[in-house]
């Protein structure tokens, strides 16, 4: 028996993800099925390929290694071949599939379809988000997505295979429903005083799960408004600053979402800066993508869009300075 494209697929996915568990999401299999896929492909080299144990951190074995590097390498390979395939004999069935997260995704919806659609190079555009930017780089590495917007960060370890452009810096605002009087919010952050008229501002959303600056975030609000518990908990950003258009409590959000609320939240809602950058933000397309013309000019026209929208965003969004309060912008650590 010869290995499959599928066994290289999920063991790929596995050391992507992280663990047997995390590979369901990008795989869209069952647990039981990947497992069986993986012992398959060690029965059919007679060999082990990942150490298993409770609550351990997932770890090769040096075959497990040599494969994991090996299927990372085919797979990308036969990606490109397919691709390349499409180009040469079957332009019509070339297909660009963007990801991104939900606070990121902003304006790019529309952007990213326009393009596609102008190029008038592919026969289909798919536009997808997963919850973090984590998550849209193990789809691009599953061969899921042909490229996304994520945070700087989340790529790190990954540079040498990606194509990167940066377009902007994202900052966290403060939002609070247009219902509590500026008056009253100058007053809770200079005295920890709260009127009766301003009972939101005793609240704030928890976004689960963690995003890599919940810890500022907390220690904000433990500081300017140590009156303040975390009453609600969501999932997404667009989520908490629902919450807020209701008038139920604060929140913390990245700039990058506010293009894309309704305006029938953006109404409800102020949003004030606290001087915190958050993340720097980049395009990125695995490296043999870049080098076939149709993504190559869909990743310049998006970069540039994204670099001239973003550039004036917190003007347009009338972001309000902290009322009574001074402050410098500060970096992401």
């Amino acid at each position: 028996m010869r290995l499959t494209v599928k066994q290289m697929e999920v063991l790929h996915a596995i050391v992507v993800a992280g663990s047997i568990t995390a590979a369901k999401r990008v795989l869209q299999l069952s647990q039981p099925t990947i497992s069986q896929q993986l012992a398959k492909m060690e029965r059919t080299l007679g060999t082990q390929l990942i150490y298993r144990g409770r609550g351990e951190a997932l770890k090769l074995t040096a075959a497990g290694d040599y494969w994991y590097k090996t299927a990372k390498r085919i797979l990308t390979e036969l990606d490109q071949a397919e691709q390349q395939h499409r180009m040469l004999f079957d332009e019509k069935r070339l297909t660009l599939h963007f990801g991104t997260t939900p606070s990121l995704r902003g304006r790019f919806t529309e952007a990213a379809a326009r393009t596609a659609l102008e190029q008038n190079q592919f026969a289909r555009f798919d536009f997808d988000w997963a919850i973090t930017s984590e998550e849209v780089v193990e789809n691009i590495n599953a061969h899921k997505y042909n490229c996304g917007v994520v945070s700087s960060a989340s790529i790190d370890d990954q540079r040498a295979q990606f194509h990167i452009e940066h377009l902007f810096r994202d900052q966290i605002v403060w939002v609070v429903p247009t219902s509590v009087p500026d008056a009253a919010i100058e007053r809770a952050l200079t005295t920890f005083d709260v009127p009766d008229d301003a009972e939101a501002l005793t609240r704030y959303v928890d976004v689960t799960p963690a995003i890599p600056w919940r810890e500022r975030s907390d220690n904000w609000f433990r500081t300017m408004l140590p009156f303040a518990s975390p009453f609600f908990g969501c999932i997404t950003h667009q989520a908490a600053v629902d919450f807020v258009a209701a008038g139920l409590a604060t929140c913390h959000t990245p700039i990058s979402l506010l293009p894309n609320l309704p305006t029938t939240v953006r109404d409800r809602i102020k949003v004030y800066d606290i001087g915190q950058h958050i993340r720097d933000v980049v395009f990125v397309m695995p490296r043999h993508l870049r080098s076939l013309k149709p993504f190559a000019t869909f990743s310049d026209r998006i970069s540039t869009y994204a670099r001239e929208t973003y550039s004036d965003v917190g003007a347009s969004e009338n972001i309000r300075p902290l009322p009574g309060v001074a402050h410098t912008h500060k970096a992401a650590e």
